[in-house]
């Protein structure tokens, strides 16, 4: 992979990483950190994608697995980090919808923004997340009645 194709991927799909983080990490800086270690993991081990498609789906799922190990860590585990970090905590976007998106459990706000903001399909999701393409959908179900009630408030 040249340096002009990850420029691009870069352009094209910081944004979808970022926000991938984002629902992970809950705070900007950690966010930031992990997609900078992403798209370096994509310059280190150069993959060769057959489409534009896979290469967003190994980004998101190395995203995704960056995050889960940073979160296992024993020193962001502890309390005073994750109180430090909340305060941190900032809104991506003056959307309501989007910001209760982000405020949902990370098990139902990833699935949903892969299915509403990045238009892939439940089976499609199930892949990327490795788990039953009927968790995804209870999950989405599940997802869209707690949003309701939080937005009906």
């Amino acid at each position: 992979m040249n340096s002009i194709e990850i420029k691009r991927l870069y352009e094209k799909y910081f944004d979808t990483v970022y926000r991938i983080c984002f629902l992970y990490m809950k705070n900007e800086a950690d966010a930031a950190d992990i997609v900078q270690d992403v798209f370096c993991r994509m310059i280190k081990r150069s993959p060769v994608f057959d489409s534009d498609e896979k290469a967003k789906a190994w980004l998101i799922v190395t995203a995704s697995n960056c995050c889960k190990t940073l979160l296992k860590k024993w020193w962001y585990k502890l309390t005073e980090y994750n109180e430090a970090m909340g305060k941190e905590k900032t809104e991506m976007s003056d959307n309501s919808v989007l910001t209760a998106v982000w405020e949902l459990d990370k098990k139902y706000s990833l699935p949903v923004y892969l299915y509403y903001y990045e238009g892939y399909k439940t089976a499609e999701i199930a892949e990327i997340l490795n788990e039953k393409q009927s968790t995804i959908q209870t999950r989405l179900a599940k997802a869209r009645e707690l949003l309701r009630l939080e937005l009906e408030e």
